[in-house]
């Protein structure tokens, strides 16, 4: 096995290890806003290592540039995902989107 193998290896391992962190997270929290962190926490170094995994298997060719465009994407649409999920939370569970009268007070 040579080092070029292991470097991959490392970085493959160190993204599903992120994702499945991520997934014990969305398991053991309860409250929807909590799980909103794990489920976007998901979507930013974990892609980051497996394009990084393809750029070190295939250079700078067409896959390398794919999936470091895809890991781009995630990162960069991630906070309007998370936005637009918690405000469905909110609407669904207080009935409207604007602060409460109580929240108004703090």
């Amino acid at each position: 096995m040579s080092v070029h193998d292991l470097v991959i290896d490392a970085l493959v391992i160190a993204a599903v290890a992120g994702e499945l962190l991520c997934c014990l997270g969305l398991v053991v929290v309860r409250d929807v806003f909590d799980r909103i962190h794990f489920a976007m926490a998901s979507t930013t170094l974990p892609p980051f290592l497996i394009a990084a995994a393809v750029l070190v298997e295939e250079d700078w060719s067409q896959p390398g540039i794919n999936a470091l465009l895809i890991a781009a994407v995630l990162f960069l649409v991630n906070p309007m995902v998370a936005h637009a999920t918690a405000r469905a939370a909110r609407a669904r569970r207080f009935g409207q989107i604007e602060a409460t009268e109580v929240e108004k007070r703090r």
